[in-house]
């Protein structure tokens, strides 16, 4: 797959004229030369299984052993190793191992230690030829690398710890399974660190290069350092769960990114991210005025209920529900739907404004199923839709800080407040929780006109007449 990776590097160099910075899985000479020998000691094997006329001549010392030896002595010119072994060099260039360019003292080295894999492997077939399988090679450079080699733990990617952690969330009756949405963030910034340190290695993680990363995030200018706090902050949940799987092996010593220094940043004042009692009578107002139903209704279904955009964009027909003469909406998984978290899964009683703005006739009207759908597919997802339209209403010049999906959240806040909805009534409806262990009891149909009763409590935004 690397090879051909590689050939596919290689005619993207050749069409455009540029050359790869650095290789994709880089290796040291000493390494390269080591796999090489090993490599042709295992092809050595596999002849003598199927040729038994090949053990019974012995290499030629002139042609197949003392070129090598002139090559690794340094004797050769580039063009003459070129021509000995080239096309083991271009295989490690493809493979992305190796990228210097020829001429170069580096791929002068490769060459050489090419060459004593190549030469020791010759030792080898004498050695077998006389019924001696016991020879191991004697050059200083393969000896110290098989060393190193042996040391050298298997590698561990962050995408085979992600999916390790995948299965296990996942395992299991009543489990909970990560996200998919989440996976992807893990997936996406721990393949920008791999891509970034050019190795996807998770146990050689380094303090240093955490710091280090931060810094080139920081200097590149191109993200905020809430946002660069939270994608080290999602490698090292990741390493984490490596750690968790198998402490004994993987980074015994600990997490290498838990010391480091996170970045620090200014938060944004919750009232400045929310809408303003006339930023909300100009979207609603401009809401009524859409015939595409997310325009229409989902602004209107947020202001009064504090849920979240995507929420409201999965809702479905068959959420909707009465309690007696009350109408409620299910915020729900069902259906394969995704929620944040356990307590975002709530019953929302329909504030008296959405039924005088005739949500439930739309509601009625629809056909089974989504409510929200796209010109060309069902399911859509709303947020950059939302957002985006909000914006053509109020511009960055106007409210900077404003977040024209999550502000809905913060002034249906303040709209409790205001008006005195008890605070696990508030709680309940947007989905939050503050973990005491009340919120594991009850909460069954009982409860639902009680809420009703404090959802009404809130007085309706004044809006000019339709």
């Amino acid at each position: 797959m690397q090879r051909q990776i590689g050939l596919a590097h290689q005619k993207h160099e050749t069409a455009t004229g540029q050359r790869a910075k650095a290789p994709a899985y880089p290796l040291t000479a000493q390494q390269i030369a080591l796999r090489d020998y090993q490599s042709q000691i295992a092809f050595d094997a596999e002849i003598r299984q199927h040729d038994p006329g090949y053990a019974r001549i012995d290499p030629d010392p002139v042609f197949d052993a003392h070129p090598y030896r002139d090559g690794f002595a340094g004797k050769l010119s580039d063009d003459e190793l070129e021509e000995l072994v080239g096309a083991r060099i271009e295989h490690a260039r493809l493979a992305g191992n190796f990228n210097a360019v020829k001429g170069s003292p580096e791929w002068r080295a490769l060459a050489q230690a090419l060459c004593i894999s190549s030469y020791e492997a010759v030792a080898r077939r004498y050695e077998r030829n006389d019924g001696d399988f016991t020879g191991e090679p004697a050059h200083p450079l393969l000896v110290t690398a098989a060393a190193i080699d042996e040391d050298q733990p298997e590698p561990v990617t962050f995408d085979s710890i992600i999916d390790d952690e995948v299965k296990r969330r996942a395992r299991g009756k009543d489990a909970k399974p990560l996200p998919d949405r989440t996976v992807k963030k893990y997936r996406d910034d721990c393949a920008a660190f791999a891509k970034w340190r050019k190795s996807k290695d998770a146990q050689t993680v380094t303090a240093a290069e955490g710091k280090a990363w931060i810094e080139a995030l920081q200097d590149k200018g191109e993200l905020g350092n809430r946002t660069i706090k939270t994608k080290l902050q999602n490698v090292r949940t990741v390493i984490n769960w490596g750690r968790s799987n198998d402490p004994a092996n993987f980074l015994p010593a600990g997490n290498p990114l838990t010391g480091v220094k996170l970045p620090d940043f200014i938060t944004t004042p919750s009232h400045l991210r929310a809408y303003t009692m006339d930023e909300a009578r100009k979207v609603l107002a401009a809401a009524r005025k859409e015939e595409k139903a997310l325009f229409r209704w989902i602004p209107w279904l947020c202001a009064y209920s504090g849920m979240r955009v995507s929420e409201a964009g999965s809702l479905r027909k068959e959420d909707f529900f009465k309690v007696g003469e009350r109408w409620f909406w299910k915020v729900t998984t069902a259906g394969g739907r995704k929620l944040k978290n356990a307590s975002s899964e709530r019953r929302i009683p329909v504030h008296p404004a959405l039924i005088a703005e005739g949500l439930i006739e739309f509601v009625e009207a629809a056909p089974a199923g989504r409510l929200f759908r796209g010109d060309t597919k069902d399911e859509i997802d709303v947020q950059p839709r939302i957002s985006t339209w909000v914006r053509g209403l109020i511009t960055l010049e106007e409210h900077a800080e404003l977040s024209p999906n999550h502000g809905w959240r913060h002034l249906f806040e303040d709209l409790c407040r205001r008006d005195r909805v008890p605070e696990e009534a508030r709680h309940y409806i947007t989905g939050r929780t503050d973990g005491n262990s009340q919120e594991l009891y009850g909460r069954s149909e009982v409860m639902l006109p009680g809420l009703a009763d404090a959802m009404e409590h809130i007085k309706p935004i004044p809006i000019d007449q339709k």
